[in-house]
């Protein structure tokens, strides 16, 4: 049985091992994401959900004939201010998939979560995340608890919902973001769900502030008064009806990411009566983020596949510091969403940029973006069919077609070293 080792263990070698000048900087997050949400209950306890998720690409996956498999084990404990146990629930998660490029994919991620009844009072939380197919595990930051804060406050854990419904046993459901409590910077939208626990408020003012800035101030009326919890569903975590729970009176701040860039955010919940003056603070995240758009003066060097060097050289010319600015507005002209801080062809060029850094580069060559094919690439996207002979001389011949608009590019390996050089268009 062959390992296939690319486990989330190492994630410390990106972050703190020496960085390659050919190579796009590494986002510095630790992959897991986690959170708390905790809700009130008709018997006066709180129903706890430690939600979880990390991404295929960073476990271990053993190969078994046809298929790879990888675990992994999630192990919270609850500890009281005198940090004697309260409660500890493990939840082992295993997943199998068939095509290898699931593997090393950030966008196929396994996610699950753990429930607790708890009395009102403070808490600690301590994890202890390990793989199942190594030897590996590490021992998080606790996270601090305070249900006896929560028990006094109208205004319950906000939750950052995907706008898209799902079917959950033939009821509409909404999945949770489930990004550690952040909103993630994308082209899907989301929700924040606000609950309050007096039914009898009917509308809320809402500011939220994005780097210092107020981004929305608005009132909103628009709620559901439902009972609440969390279940997994079609491999999503649900917000759904929960018969234990207390009604909770759920605000929605529709499409919330929609205006909002990558920082810090500020979210203010008031009413008139006074009763409700609450703060929260969260981030927005581009969760997956094109390496190659970390920094931005690489980023903006990135653009000789292209550009010109003479209009490089002028965007360089700014200072560094307006760099992000500089980057932002070059790429505004042809954002098919002006609408959005999102800006979809920005991401899409990046990810064409880090995908021919890494599979393009042959022998003696350390970035692929810079090779025949990887600029092809990074210009024209996936090809529509890939042809692959050899020529008469005996050499490695591919030939790239593109459909609409036709296009064909053929690249010969003249040396055998995977050195492809563009030889007719």
């Amino acid at each position: 049985m062959k390992k296939i080792l690319f486990s989330f263990f190492l994630i410390c070698t990106s972050l703190f091992g020496q960085p390659n000048n050919n190579e796009p900087p590494t986002a510095p997050r630790f992959p897991f994401e986690s959170e708390l949400i905790s809700l009130p209950r008709i018997d006066g306890d709180f129903s706890v959900f430690y939600i979880y998720k990390i991404p295929y690409k960073m476990l271990v996956f053993e190969r078994k004939e046809e298929s790879f498999n990888a675990g992994f084990r999630v192990v919270v404990e609850i500890l009281d201010k005198d940090d004697k146990l309260v409660s500890r629930d493990i939840k082992d998660n295993r997943v199998t998939v068939n095509n290898f490029e699931e593997t090393n994919d950030l966008s196929f991620v396994l996610q699950d979560f753990i429930s607790f009844k708890i009395k009102p009072g403070e808490y600690k939380i301590s994890t202890l995340i390990s793989d199942m197919n190594s030897t590996g595990e590490l021992l998080l930051e606790p996270k601090g608890l305070n249900l006896e804060k929560s028990k006094d406050k109208l205004v319950q854990h906000p939750l950052v919902i995907n706008s898209q419904e799902i079917f959950c046993d033939e009821k509409k459901a909404f999945t949770l973001a489930n990004s550690g409590g952040n909103v993630p910077f994308s082209s899907d939208k989301f929700h924040l769900i606000i609950p309050i626990t007096d039914t009898s408020i009917t509308e809320i003012d809402v500011i939220i502030e994005n780097n210092d800035e107020v981004i929305i101030s608005t009132k909103v009326n628009e709620s559901y008064v439902i009972p609440i919890g969390i279940a997994e569903c079609e491999k999503h975590l649900s917000v759904t009806r929960n018969p234990e729970a207390i009604a909770l009176r759920n605000f929605v701040v529709r499409n919330v990411n929609e205006k909002l860039s990558e920082g810090e955010v500020t979210l203010n919940v008031t009413n008139e009566e006074s009763s409700i003056d609450e703060e929260y603070s969260f981030k927005i995240v581009w969760f997956n983020k094109p390496f190659s758009l970390m920094d931005p003066e690489k980023a903006i060097e990135f653009l000789n596949f292209v550009e010109s060097d003479s209009v490089v050289s002028s965007l360089l010319s700014n200072s560094d510091t307006d760099y992000p600015k500089v980057l932002k507005d070059y790429w505004s002209k042809y954002d098919p969403t002006s609408q959005t801080t999102y800006n979809e062809v920005m991401s899409e060029y990046y990810t064409r940029v880090d995908y021919a850094i890494k599979e393009f580069k042959g022998i003696g060559k350390g970035n692929g973006a810079k090779t025949d094919r990887g600029v092809v690439y990074i210009k024209f996207g996936n090809p529509d069919k890939i042809e692959r002979s050899s020529n008469p001389q005996g050499q490695v011949m591919e030939i790239w077609s593109y459909l609409n608009p036709e296009r064909k590019f053929t690249f010969i390996d003249k040396k055998g070293t995977g050195n492809f050089s563009l030889t007719e268009n």
